[in-house]
């Protein structure tokens, strides 16, 4: 007897692509990069600043990373699949300058992203973008 088993978890193509935040102002594409899963900035609500100039990364702790422009900056990065999730990667929340520890997980078609910081985490709905 042939018994026929099917896989419920999720795939790579099921993360892949163009993500709004959950406060909606920014899109990330979600890309692989070797073996590891990454989120780069590709739309912000706000491109720019005051003085019309790009959008920079202004609150890096870093000094000498605050010139940087937030379009094309990496906000997910190292995630690896792990079962039905993608963890061990790291977010990076330009608008206070703190990486976090991450992990990703699709549910009913929402990405959520989870930043977490010793016990604690917070999970963010992420909405996919054609």
């Amino acid at each position: 007897m042939l018994v026929a088993l099917s896989f419920t978890g999720i795939s790579a193509q099921d993360i892949l692509g163009r993500w709004k935040t959950d406060d909606g102002t920014a899109i990330v594409e979600v890309y692989k990069a070797g073996d590891a899963y990454n989120g780069k900035i590709v739309w912000l609500e706000e491109p720019t600043m005051k003085d019309g100039s790009p959008m920079k990364d202004v609150m890096n702790p870093d000094a000498s990373l605050r010139g940087r422009e937030l379009m094309g900056l990496n906000l997910l990065s190292g995630l690896k699949p792990n079962g039905d999730k993608y963890d061990n990667g790291t977010i990076y929340d330009p608008a206070s300058g703190k990486t976090y520890r991450c992990s990703m997980f699709l549910e009913k078609g929402v990405l959520k992203v989870r930043g977490h910081v010793g016990p604690f985490h917070r999970t963010m709905d992420w909405i996919r973008q054609n």
